[in-house]
């Protein structure tokens, strides 16, 4: 059975609600939460439905005669620890091509939205944050450069393209090697912003990678 967006977050707020994350042990106890904790069960829904309902694919094409895996990889080091700036930990998901070469792979949106931020920052050297229409903020950091055509915030448009910008004053390249940062965050209710793990969606957009000819 193919679930709707809006159903698997139900099926995933309620598991979560239970201390479970797989949906496969979809509780039945969705209804009690609904009368008993409405507010608590719809603001988890809504933290769901940010990250999920408004992916349309992933943030890296690949060439007409590739597969996915023979051109993009990247790994689950979500909270693994970086030191730039200070100890902290990665807050999302570092993408790297079969080309290592700055400004070789474009980047797209993967979703519509708003974009709320672009320019340099130190940590994510040129990036651009978009706001999609449900709330989840994607962040696309290390760009080589900017796509100069690109409309705001619209789903699969060309952003820029994977570099290794960074860690330093603007402009400053070469600190690490070429490769995408991709964070998601989500602003729960009456909490401060919370950085989501993007592995497990990158796993789920593989299907829905776009191929270019490049």
């Amino acid at each position: 059975q193919v679930l709707s967006d809006g159903e698997f977050a139900d099926l995933l707020t309620t598991t979560m609600l239970n201390g479970k994350f797989f949906p496969k042990y979809l509780s039945g106890n969705r209804e009690a939460y609904l009368r008993f904790k409405p507010k608590a069960y719809y603001d988890l829904r809504n933290c769901y439905l940010a990250v999920w309902k408004d992916l349309e694919n992933f943030p890296i094409p690949i060439r007409n005669d590739r597969e996915i895996w023979q051109e993009i990889f990247y790994e689950n080091t979500f909270g693994a620890g970086r030191s730039y700036g200070g100890s902290r930990m990665h807050e999302g998901c570092d993408l790297f091509g079969r080309v290592s070469q700055s400004g070789f792979y474009p980047v797209i949106s993967m979703t519509d939205g708003k974009i709320e931020k672009i320019g340099w920052l130190p940590l994510g050297g040129y990036r651009i944050g978009i706001r999609s229409p449900h709330g989840g903020y994607f962040y696309y950091a290390h760009l080589a450069s900017y796509e100069k055509y690109f409309q705001t915030g619209e789903a699969g448009q060309i952003l820029g393209f994977m570099g290794d910008t960074g860690y330093g004053e603007e402009g400053m390249s070469g600190k690490f090697p070429v490769h995408l940062h991709l964070g998601i965050y989500i602003n729960p209710q009456g909490k401060e912003e919370l950085s989501v793990n993007p592995y497990y969606v990158l796993q789920a957009m593989e299907k829905k990678v776009k191929k270019y000819t490049y």
